[in-house]
């Protein structure tokens, strides 16, 4: 059904966009439309006054050329996986709200995304005297799929090796910053484990419920999914588990695994309980967190789709033209083409 209404959605806000097609307010290219706009300057302008900017650019660097290199092996091993056809937890997978991704919890968290990491760019772009010419937003149908800054390009070129590695490690950073901050304002919004289902035939068949919220785990306080998660890990074959719920203490003696003999399990799914029903704000925050992470660690790759490029290929050709100035753009195009393949393949061989 979430399919259903988000496919609906998606076709009325096609059609409204169509309709600012013709009256000549937004452009379009087949499916993907592009808004062009020359409002947010003066936010831009007034907030990049700060000299804060300048720190936090410059600590975006150091944390975007070490996430460009973690990112590299990242890829590699992803693809080294995919090729041997072992299974991998992880990975990376096309963002679709609706149908890869719960639909409002991804449309606002892809929104924070993009206000985040292009607002990012040009505030340290002007914080470093380079001017913009043009702010916007891509649609793919009605789907934000991205953001530009379009920077005065004569400023570009004519600023330092610094000041472009600032400017192009913003935005993933301000992601990243973001993911961090989302994440904390989660944590006192943990407050237990739902027990969700109990497995047929299992030790806490007959004896746990769903609907029960686990508070803690032979004695350790259980606040989320992790907590839980560690304390499961820990529980062998045959051993007495005290687990204390929101109705009281049970105890179970779990059995082995069948997939890991040396495990002990209880049987019962979960999920994280959120304190004072905020579940709305948690999701959010947890998607928010999420997708900023994922997404500004992935521009940090060096990937180049000829037409497009992230701003991992801008900070690997910036970073060489400092060691081999004649053939830096040459050896970061094939460099980064070749690791846009490799997770083209591990993307289609994983699946």
């Amino acid at each position: 059904m979430e399919v259903y209404i988000a496919l609906a959605v998606i076709a009325v806000l096609t059609v409204f966009l169509l309709i600012l097609e013709k009256k000549g307010k937004i452009e379009r290219k087949f499916l993907f439309f592009i808004y062009r706009t020359q409002r947010l300057k003066n936010f831009i302008e007034n907030v990049s006054k700060f000299k804060f900017w300048k720190v936090f650019s410059s600590i975006g660097v150091i944390v975007g050329v070490l996430s460009l290199f973690f990112m590299i092996v990242n890829i590699a091993l992803l693809f080294y996986f995919a090729v041997k056809r072992e299974p991998i937890e992880g990975g990376v997978q096309l963002v679709i709200p609706g149908i890869t991704i719960p639909f409002w919890y991804g449309i606002i968290a892809l929104i924070t995304v993009i206000l985040a990491h292009e607002l990012m760019h040009g505030i340290v772009a002007r914080n470093e005297n380079i001017r913009l010419k043009n702010l916007g937003a891509i649609f793919f149908a009605s789907i934000p799929i991205g953001a530009f800054v379009e920077p005065n390009e004569e400023d570009l070129n004519k600023s330092s090796s610094m000041s472009k590695l600032r400017v192009y490690a913003a935005g993933s950073f301000a992601n990243i910053v973001l993911a961090v901050f989302a994440t904390a304002l989660m944590i006192p919004l943990n407050d237990g484990v739902e027990i969700v289902g109990v497995m047929e035939g299992s030790p806490a068949d007959g004896i746990l419920e769903s609907g029960m919220v686990i508070k803690k785990i032979n004695g350790k306080e259980i606040k989320s999914l992790a907590d839980f998660m560690i304390e499961a890990g820990n529980i062998k074959p045959n051993q007495v588990v005290f687990l204390e719920t929101d109705e009281g203490v049970f105890k179970i003696v779990a059995k082995k695994r069948e997939d890991d003999p040396e495990r002990g399990m209880i049987g019962i799914y979960v999920k994280q309980h959120v304190f004072g029903g905020l579940e709305f704000i948690y999701y959010t925050l947890l998607w928010i967190s999420f997708l900023n992470l994922g997404i500004g660690l992935i521009n940090l790759a060096p990937i180049n789709f000829g037409v497009a490029a992230t701003d991992g290929h801008l900070i690997l050709k910036e970073l060489l033209s400092k060691l081999i100035k004649e053939k830096a753009d040459e050896i970061s195009g094939l460099f980064s083409t070749t690791v846009t393949m490799m997770l083209l393949f591990a993307l289609i061989l994983s699946r």
